[in-house]
């Protein structure tokens, strides 16, 4: 089984992708950070990242973690939590479409909170520096338009005034 766990950015998909997988480590659960693989092929090859300027419409950052995933399924015997934005049809073919193809068990969750809410988060995380919190703060609308338009069959949960480990419970209580 693939968990994903999805949203616009700066909603708090890694958090609760992490929270999950420590409340499933019975279960083989694996956090899959799919922001080290972009940034991989940006580091180590630079023309490959410039194909696509975001993961999410980069082929090569898809094929990447999609091999990765395979290889954690079949090989590995894990069941990988993996955050990241599916904003776009290339996310869809190559990942979604793909593992259901495989006949992969998967569950996709699409984490929502009030665009304020989502900008305030971006604005306060020490990791993202102001150019990168300006970009991102830019792609909330569209972003939250996409996921709302496309993916009407996806589990939807509202991480407004919930704790992570509150958002990680609801997610493991679907899957039981």
């Amino acid at each position: 089984m693939i968990v994903w766990i999805d949203g616009v950015n700066g909603v708090g998909k890694s958090h609760v992708a992490k929270a999950l997988a420590k409340l499933l480590t019975n279960k083989n659960a694996e956090y899959v950070e799919s922001d080290l693989y972009w940034m991989n092929l940006v580091q180590n090859e630079f023309p490959k990242a410039l194909s696509g300027l975001n993961p999410y419409c980069n082929k090569f950052f898809l094929t990447d973690l999609r091999e990765s995933l395979e290889e954690k399924i079949y090989n590995l015997g894990r069941m990988p939590i993996v955050p990241v934005s599916l904003v776009d049809r290339m996310c869809k073919k190559e990942l979604l479409d793909y593992f259901e193809d495989k006949k992969v068990s998967t569950l996709h969750i699409i984490l929502e909170a009030k665009k304020e809410t989502i900008i305030s988060r971006i604005k306060n995380d020490p990791i993202r520096n102001e150019d990168a919190q300006n970009q991102q703060i830019y792609n909330v609308p569209w972003q939250m338009q996409y996921l709302k338009t496309n993916y009407p069959d996806a589990v939807r949960i509202d991480t407004e005034d919930k704790t992570l480990d509150n958002i990680a419970s609801e997610i493991m209580d679907m899957m039981i």
